[in-house]
């Protein structure tokens, strides 16, 4: 993985699930040779791929080494810490969160929530300044940002042109420590995007994940008690609706909160019909917020109790008090900027394209676009686009590869000379190859598929095998009905519970057996009819001769034996 990439997938053994398309909202995801890779330029951070990956093969944008490189060279270094800490950790304050950090080396700790303080600030000004004249939708998620630059450019322009609660607080503690090594803990990696915007003055991100890890590392030390509650408005803004509920409403102003991915993108294809002009919409990719980001949910808290402390520590009285909050020094902060990034501008997919790459994948019909989603797109033609765009390959498609490899089967199988009838355990046909079928005559017996075997041929070694949890026996039939001898070498698959039963028409084999056994028998009765000649001429010599004919009658006799003896 490159050293830059905020997040990838490591080399895995991927098993074509798919699960990561599935869930990845942009389908950002390019599967290779059956490896999954992100596609960095188009992915917007939101983890879902990794999360639900079976393999674990997430890989992200490690810096706590170069943090405690940093430390190690006696840089005062501070940590800005995303206010869901507060029921990631259990902590009721900033101070006891201070007092953890500067054991592991941080020079100074402060609460996120400062930078969101300033934050809803300037929505406030912003908003009033307009008049409510144009809509404006949070610009705090990166997320959310990312998800509109690349997949709803033209909706850019309704951002809000304010830095987020990590930037404002970067440049805030910039102002006043210049020095320093600036450092934001958050419940997600994708504030790393904002590392690369202009206005980004916070040198180095990381997860509360990374901070448990490096935390546990450390000697543990015996826990102090809680120190007093802190109360501070801003960090509501750790759940859904907070940023509204911390802000001053402005007279006129229309208010809305939307949060989970699928809610906001599907808010976001209804504004494009630019019909809400006076509302400012409040989103966060995540269900419930920060606090249901990929590293807030393994909280100290259930997520009740983590929405009724964030109210407690925030709105104790139940009703946003504004004094009771931050107030910080506004800092010259710089206009935010977004840019639109259509993914494939540049590529005109055309029809016949399209066309193409569906038949590749046996889908010829509308009838044969199952749409079934097992790719991970949702439907066939979206999978035939990304083929298109090299994000996706032919082979994806698995009830296509099933059934090619089944027709696949049913070719070798039917090529067979042999013939081959295959029965469950309960001894039901599920299976004849064309020769089986050409033997017990299928075309005017279609309705023996899915019948007993005794209707076509003797059963009892199925049966005994079954019983007695055989694996191969062979044994030879006659078939009444066809007239054939056959002989079965008969084998249990156990794993899929199936009865194979090969077969080899062995009748002219047997026939020649017949006449051979017959051709012997006569050439007993020619040496027997033989020999009683012989002995008649052997008398009338020896009644010439005066000799008995005792010798010659054993000789004979001894021929006789040895004919017999080769005839059984």
């Amino acid at each position: 993985m490159n050293r830059t990439s905020i997040l990838q997938f490591r080399t895995a053994n991927c098993k074509n699930c798919y699960k990561c398309i599935r869930n990845c909202p942009v389908k950002a995801i390019r599967v290779e040779n059956q490896q999954a890779q992100i596609i960095e330029d188009q992915c917007i951070l939101c983890e879902k791929c990794t999360s639900v990956c079976p393999q674990h093969a997430k890989v992200e944008h490690d810096d706590i080494p170069d943090i405690q490189k940093e430390i190690a060279a006696g840089k005062k270094v501070i940590a800005s810490v995303h206010p869901a800490y507060l029921v990631r950790y259990g902590w009721n304050s900033v101070h006891l969160l201070e007092e953890k950090l500067q054991k592991i080396g941080f020079w100074k700790v402060f609460d996120a929530a400062q930078g969101a303080a300033m934050m809803k600030q300037e929505y406030t000004r912003i908003l009033e300044a307009q008049h409510q004249q144009k809509m404006m939708i949070s610009s705090n998620c990166p997320v959310v940002v990312r998800l509109i630059e690349k997949k709803y450019p033209h909706l850019t322009e309704y951002l809000a042109p304010v830095c987020s609660a990590m930037q404002m607080h970067a440049q805030y503690l910039r102002k006043h420590y210049p020095d320093a090594v600036l450092v934001y803990v958050s419940p997600c990696i994708s504030v790393m995007s904002e590392l690369k915007e202009q206005q980004a003055q916070m040198d180095y991100v990381i997860t509360f994940r990374e901070l448990s890890n490096w935390m546990d590392d450390m000697p543990q030390q015996q826990e102090q008690g809680k120190l007093p509650e802190e109360v501070y408005l801003s960090r509501m803004t750790a759940v859904s609706g907070g940023l509204i509920q911390a802000m001053q409403p402005v007279e006129g102003q229309k208010y809305l909160s939307v949060d989970g991915m699928d809610q906001c993108r599907e808010i976001l294809k209804e504004l494009q019909a630019g019909e809400y002009q006076d509302y400012f919409i409040e989103m966060n990719a995540c269900a419930n917020g920060c606090i249901g980001g990929p590293y807030s949910q393994k909280r100290e808290k259930k997520l009740l109790d983590a929405l009724i402390a964030i109210r407690q520590i925030s709105m104790p009285e139940g009703r946003p008090d504004y004094q009771k909050d931050y107030h910080m020094e506004m800092p010259d902060v710089t206009i935010r900027r977004f840019i639109p990034e259509e993914s494939y501008p540049e590529k005109a997919i055309t029809r016949e394209q399209v066309t193409h790459v569906l038949q590749e994948m046996g889908k010829y019909t509308r009838e044969d676009e199952l749409n079934c989603g097992a790719c991970g797109y949702d439907t066939c033609r979206a999978k035939a686009v990304a083929v298109i765009q090299g994000k996706a390959e032919v082979s994806m498609c698995i009830p296509y590869m099933r059934e090619k490899q089944e027709d696949y089967a049913n070719i070798i199988i039917n090529a067979m000379p042999g013939l081959l009838v295959t029965v469950d355990y309960q001894l039901n046909i599920v299976q004849l190859n064309k020769a089986a079928k050409d033997l017990f005559d299928i075309s005017r017996k279609k309705h023996l598929l899915g019948k007993q075997l005794n209707e076509i041929m003797d059963d009892y070694a199925m049966v005994n095998m079954i019983a007695f949890d055989r694996e191969i026996e062979q044994d030879c039939i006659y078939l009444e009905e066809q007239r054939r001898y056959i002989e079965r070498v008969i084998t249990n698959d156990r794993k899929n519970k199936l009865i194979l039963c090969i077969m080899k028409d062995v009748t002219k084999e047997k026939e020649r057996q017949k006449k051979q056994r017959r051709a012997q028998a006569d050439a007993v009765q020619m040496a027997d009819k033989l020999a009683e000649e012989q002995l008649k001429i052997v008398h009338e010599i020896a009644s010439l001769l005066g000799e008995t004919a005792a010798d010659t009658k054993v000789a004979i006799e001894e021929l006789k034996q040895t004919i017999q003896q080769d005839v059984e």
